[in-house]
């Protein structure tokens, strides 16, 4: 906390120390402690957002995405999907690409971050999903580059792998930290 913070609280906590604690300072250290317990989206979600894309890179050096990585060239870990067939191999490409990041911002985010992330997670976690499956086609296209896999049931795998396995991890985490589910 800040010194001023600090001193606030302080007067707050002992107030034999002053007669009355003024009321605009009480109600500036409520503020400020309502502002840190209960962060807004808008705060919460471009550090989401840096986590997702440091793991997305990350992701792309061992996984190749629609012809996107991995460094060096190859399949990299694809080729062991690969048994499962091309949808399967999708799933898991899709898999590996966002619960990577989710897990990574979920252990960067404080508690009142990962609330805010539990409330809106169904919409960040679908619209993040989409937004990477349309990236990677853009530049998949735009260079021509070879795929794993290709097709309309494949990329729905790729979604569907991405978006189903995210959500139940933000599940199992939001009953296992205890934070109940405050839908906006």
């Amino acid at each position: 906390m800040s010194k001023k913070i600090n001193e606030i609280f302080s007067e707050f906590m002992n107030p034999d120390q002053q007669n009355d604690l003024p009321k605009e300072k009480e109600i500036s250290f409520l503020i400020q402690m309502k502002r840190r317990i209960s962060p807004t989206l808008k705060e919460v979600l471009p550090k989401f957002l840096g986590a997702q894309l440091v793991a997305a890179l990350a992701t792309l050096s061992i996984c190749p995405q629609f012809g996107i990585g991995p460094i060096g060239g190859g399949h990299g870990i694809g080729h062991y999907f690969m048994r499962f067939g091309e949808a399967g191999c999708a799933a898991f490409c899709g898999m590996v690409f966002l619960t990577t990041g989710t897990i990574v911002a979920m252990l960067l985010l404080r508690s009142g971050e990962r609330r805010q992330i539990f409330n809106y997670q169904y919409r960040l976690i679908s619209s993040f999903a989409l937004v990477s499956f349309m990236a990677l086609m853009m530049i998949n296209r735009s260079f021509d580059l070879p795929t794993l896999f290709d097709g309309t049931f494949a990329n729905a795998m790729w979604v569907a792998g991405a978006i189903l396995p995210t959500l139940l991890i933000l599940k199992i985490w939001q009953l296992s930290s205890g934070l109940a589910e405050n839908h906006q």
